[in-house]
């Protein structure tokens, strides 16, 4: 297997298991109890279930953003092969098994498949509730935005002498 295959696809899975490992955890240890107050005011643990997107926006359409994922995902897959740079298979990983992680809250949990809501547990100081898999999202698309700022190619084509 190639070794930016490799990357990609072991970033991903290990996203997306610590993504559910932490919903599970936040599911029984947050779920129905206030919130708790780590690093002072700094960080706090809170749970909610959230049938839209990012900062709740798109409430109600969980169905269309289940599509829009599952959409973005064969795109990734898709383009996986030619990636070249192991920092963009590191993004791509990231990305991937970010939006497999809410996207698995979306196809199985409650109130059923296609319209289940993601779990959010994490608060910083005037910012919304979000989880593991929103975290690498944005930090994968940080980093996407570094790598082409500094203009580092995402594929490597080599010119044959003739």
């Amino acid at each position: 297997m190639n070794t930016k295959i490799k990357i990609v696809s072991g970033t991903a899975l290990f996203i997306f298991i610590l993504d559910l490992a932490t919903k599970v955890w936040a599911t029984n240890a947050l779920e129905g109890k206030s919130s708790r107050s780590i690093l002072g005011n700094f960080l706090r643990l809170d749970f909610a279930r959230n049938s839209g997107a990012a900062f709740s926006s798109f409430t109600g359409l969980t169905v269309v953003l289940t599509f829009l994922a599952i959409g973005a995902l064969v795109a990734i897959i898709w383009y996986i092969p030619r990636i070249s740079h192991p920092l963009w298979a590191l993004g791509f990983g990231s990305l991937t098994g970010g939006i497999c992680g809410n996207l698995a809250d979306r196809l199985f949990r409650a109130p059923g498949v296609m319209q289940g809501e993601v779990i959010d547990w994490i608060r910083l100081p005037n910012w919304p509730l979000f989880n593991v898999a929103d975290s690498f999202i944005v930090a994968s698309v940080a980093l996407m935005i570094f790598l082409s700022w500094r203009e580092v190619p995402i594929r490597t084509v080599v010119v044959e002498d003739e």
